[in-house]
């Protein structure tokens, strides 16, 4: 082989392997795959796990200001697809506060996610105001997943008079009459209980904008007393702290609570 033939297979030797990494990451492992979507007028998304055997899908309700993509780009919620899971998540009509459209959201993301990500949805992940929007879909839908996760959820509309707009969107969400107490979360603590789902709540005594004692210590002592599997993790610090944001926690609890660790 000359020299040029020499050089010329080096070259295309270097530029494999840099495409390899390129496309697998430094761990060797594919980097997250997304497909996006219009679903009613909602943008959708899910993630997928590079695996075509997900153990899983999880879908994450993001809270008051936020959408589709909060938290979908980051390590948190990356956890759950590298390890395994579809992580899906929708719009949910923005500031929607657990009102009905927003259960109608969730059904279509529900079928769409499963058909893009090849699994069942087994659970439920809700931010802030995406708590109330996923209780509530546990509550008012026709289908539940067997596991539902919060962080600093917002469970009693009753209490967020500290987040800025929150009474305002609240009031909008229901067409400007006062929101159905079975769609209070805190309040609908039996019918939550009834579902059988497993619960697991992330909150801090700290969070200046939903009350821990009236929203998560709350519904987690209502929901024990009406019989429910319920667990409650106490983080320090503000409402957005890293500490809610436990990797490790939404992972062990997703796997144990669905049956799926490896």
């Amino acid at each position: 082989m000359t020299a040029k033939r020499i050089a010329q297979a080096l070259l295309a030797t270097v530029l494999a392997l840099a495409l390899v990494v390129l496309t697998t990451g430094a761990s060797g492992e594919r980097p997250a795959e997304q497909v996006r979507g219009t679903l009613d007028g909602q943008r959708v998304r899910v993630n997928l796990p590079a695996t075509s055997e997900p153990k899983g899908v999880a879908i994450f309700f993001h809270g008051q200001g936020s959408n589709y993509n909060h938290k979908m780009d980051g390590t948190w919620l990356d956890a759950l697809r590298r390890d395994g899971w579809v992580v899906a998540s929708s719009m949910f009509h923005r500031e929607n506060w657990g009102n009905p459209v927003s259960t109608q959201d969730t059904m279509a993301l529900w079928d769409w996610a499963e058909e893009q990500g090849g699994g069942e949805v087994k659970l439920y992940i809700g931010a802030s105001m995406g708590g109330t929007t996923s209780l509530n879909a546990l509550v008012h839908a026709d289908r539940r997943p067997p596991c539902w996760y919060g962080v600093k959820p917002a469970v009693d509309m009753s209490t967020m008079g500290n987040v800025p707009g929150a009474n305002r969107f609240i009031s909008q969400a229901y067409g400007g009459q006062p929101y159905p107490r079975d769609r209070n979360p805190v309040d609908a603590a039996f019918k939550l209980a009834q579902t059988g789902t497993t619960f697991r709540f992330v909150a801090s005594p700290r969070d200046p904008f939903v009350p821990y004692d009236t929203n998560s210590e709350a519904i987690v002592d209502r929901l024990t007393e009406f019989g429910a599997d319920v667990t409650l993790r106490t983080v320090d610090g503000p409402h957005d702290d890293p500490s809610h944001y436990s990797a490790h926690d939404l992972v062990t609890f997703a796997n144990e609570c669905a049956g799926t660790a490896d």
